[in-house]
């Protein structure tokens, strides 16, 4: 499968082994088809584009990377320029990980909707749904995956994910009690189950670099190495991995119809090249392992929306919404900066000459570098000789001004210090701190929105997984009855619920009506689910019972809130809800209490759990000989308005 592996000929002649591997001729057929496009893929990859500053793929992400990983050249082997400075400012790993950390503070999840048969909004389906992706993505580490998505599409060209379900069974040992020692098969945990995985855009082959939804690409290759063990765990069942040797591809040549054997140095002697082929319109899922076709020549995608199981995102758009790819926040800021890191060095250098200048001998003298050390006393015997400085005069204000000017680009094009937790002088107000913050927050909605469609991408797959995976029975006897079916139970701890932390539960039943039943049959129903939650309301566990098959049925949407997307800062928050309170305080309508409580003490992380403990009580009354009741004036604008409404009463 790899094209720059090729075989030893000789004048017409093939030198390279033969392989024992010798499919049918639909599976030639198929190979021969996937390795045509896999060359049109490949050249996709390897062609240079105005997009990428005329770069390729691969020559743009190494780049970029390099900018992240704040990549330093080496030292210089030439001792005349050997004391250059090579340092290099870390300007793009800061920006990154500064709004990776900000994006990233409230995960983005997409919210559910449910539309019954009837095209009516179905709130308890909706809510089913979420708990069972909240479930979902708890098992597949969405939170982990959610991260390095985000911090990968603003290093890379894009941002790709995988999602799957799969079922890998391992060999384990098991030493009785006797010391005999038997083996086992079990389920892998670790590559079984849902399946997250972030995929380099370098390892996923597009047919059209100017189509952008991935949905609609007219093939998807996905090509990686994997250790021969890990490779031997997923595929060891299927009958031509016996064929499969590590280090070693078994290459098609059409002209005499066969496979044949060729080491790849790539792959040490001890890796297999995984090769994945999605083909949309022919409904072809295939996976090759060092070019042995392992699975029948016509297989289908097994997801039932017969969807590609992955979505993509980016940084910002390179045009229109044509091109494939994205425009990396690394390579946004790329150019400035490479020129922080010149100016940077160069000031150092210039440091340097400042502080150890270069010296001109004048006169029969020879001296080295001996006569600069500390302490060091030197004598001449020619007392015309002298030595000068031969520095030529510098301006570092003017470099560091210029580094202040470009940094100040910098924080323009992607994040304000502010956002970056980084305090500035002097109290400012509601309007002050939304000025500096707003210039960050547009860039960073921008970046949000981006985020958001590749989740609502996402949702949609993980929503399409659940109703084939999570509401399937299994057959417990030799029956086909659905009193025999087995389904699983989904525990969810720590749900709020009402103010109380509960552990919910969600029970697939066959037995549940898929029909529409009356008020009484409903509250039927609810009695005999609380009788088996115990009978106490104060239960620490919530049930809910499913029927699957009425679930499945029902249309389900994702949606991304935008307020999720980009939340306000903690610090606009607080200015804002300062702003509030002095504008309240003088309006007659205002709840005096509720304002001190909620946007005064509320305000502040010391006062915001104990509220009560820094609110004045109210003052008792005064009676005086036979006059009524006159309430004492309060102290404080919280006792004034409880006296203001015990006098209404």
């Amino acid at each position: 499968m790899i094209l720059d592996i090729e075989l030893k000929k000789a004048n017409g002649l093939i030198l390279s082994e033969v392989s024992e591997y010798n499919p049918s001729q639909d599976a030639k057929d198929v190979t021969q088809m996937v390795m045509e496009n896999f060359t049109v893929a490949n050249t996709i990859r390897q062609k240079p584009y105005r997009e990428f500053n005329d770069k390729t793929l691969v020559e743009r992400q190494d780049i970029d990377q390099k900018e992240f990983n704040s990549w330093q050249e080496s030292d210089s082997e030439d001792p005349d320029d050997a004391w250059h400075s090579n340092a290099v400012r870390p300007t793009v790993r800061n920006k990154v990980i500064s709004i990776a950390a900000h994006v990233t503070q409230s995960m983005i999840f997409p919210k559910i909707f449910a539309q019954n048969e009837n095209d009516e909004e179905d709130k308890d389906a909706a809510e089913v749904m979420r708990d069972l992706m909240e479930w979902r993505s708890n098992e597949a580490g969405y939170e982990k995956t959610f991260l390095y998505a985000v911090i990968a599409a603003l290093v890379n060209p894009a941002t790709i994910i995988h999602t799957e379900f799969t079922e890998v069974m391992r060999t384990i040992k098991e030493k009785s009690e006797t010391g005999k020692i038997t083996k086992k098969e079990v389920v892998d945990e670790l590559f079984s189950g849902f399946q997250d995985n972030i995929v380099p855009v370098d390892e996923l082959y597009i047919g059209d670099i100017y189509q952008s939804d991935i949905q609609k690409q007219p093939f998807l290759i996905w090509r990686r190495t994997l250790d021969y063990m890990t490779a031997n765990s997923k595929y060891k069942n299927k009958e031509n991995w016996k064929h499969v040797k590590p280090g070693i591809q078994a290459i098609f040549d059409e002209d005499s119809d066969g496979f044949y054997e060729e080491q790849d140095d790539d792959l040490s002697g001890r890796l297999v090249e995984e090769t994945i082929y999605y083909n949309r319109t022919l409904d072809l899922q295939l996976v090759f392992v060092n070019g042995i076709l392992l699975d029948d020549p016509d297989e289908p995608n097994p997801r039932q929306d017969k969807a590609y199981p992955f979505v993509i995102g980016g940084y910002e758009l390179i045009d229109e919404g044509k091109f494939f790819y994205y425009k990396s926040l690394a390579f946004k800021l790329f150019p400035d900066a490479i020129t922080i890191s010149t100016l940077y060095r160069m000031t150092i250098d210039g440091s340097l000459m400042q502080l150890m200048p270069a010296m001109a001998v004048f006169g029969e003298e020879e001296v080295d570098n001996g006569v600069m050390m500390p302490g060091a006393v030197t004598s001449f015997k020619n007392k015309d000789s002298r030595m000068e400085s031969i520095a030529p005069p510098n301006n570092l204000a003017a470099g560091m001004n210029a580094l202040q000017m470009l940094e100040e680009s910098v924080n323009y094009s992607s994040q304000s210090p502010r956002q970056s937790g980084q305090g500035m002088a002097g109290s400012t107000t509601a309007f002050e701190v939304a000025q500096l913050e707003k210039n960050a927050e547009t860039m960073l909605g921008l970046f949000g929105k981006m985020i958001g469609f590749m989740v609502k991408d996402l949702g949609k797959l993980f929503t399409s997984d659940i109703l084939q995976y999570m509401t399937v029975g299994e057959v417990s006897e030799l029956t086909t009855s659905n009193d025999a079916l087995k389904f699983r139970s989904f525990l969810l701890p720590e749900k709020n619920i009402n103010g109380q932390s509960v552990t919910k539960r969600i029970d697939f039943d066959m037995n549940l009506p898929d029909e529409p039943i009356t008020a009484e049959e409903e509250m039927a129903k609810s009695f005999a689910v609380l009788k088996e939650e115990g009978g106490d309301i104060k239960n620490d566990q919530q049930i809910a019972k499913v029927n699957p098959a009425l679930f499945r049925r029902w249309k389900y949407m994702c949606i991304i809130s935008p307020d999720t997307i980009t939340p306000p800062s903690d610090n606009i928050q607080k200015a804002l809800a300062m702003e509030a309170y002095d504008r309240a305080m003088n309006n007659p309508y205002a709840n005096i209490e509720n304002l001190y409580k909620d946007l005064l003490l509320g305000s502040y992380e010391a006062t915001r759990d104990d509220v009560d403990k820094y609110t004045k009580q109210e003052q008792p009354q005064v009676q005086e000989g036979n006059q009524p009741n006159t309430p004492v004036q309060p102290k404080s604008p919280v006792g004034a308005v409880a006296n203001a409404e015990r006098m209404a009463i």
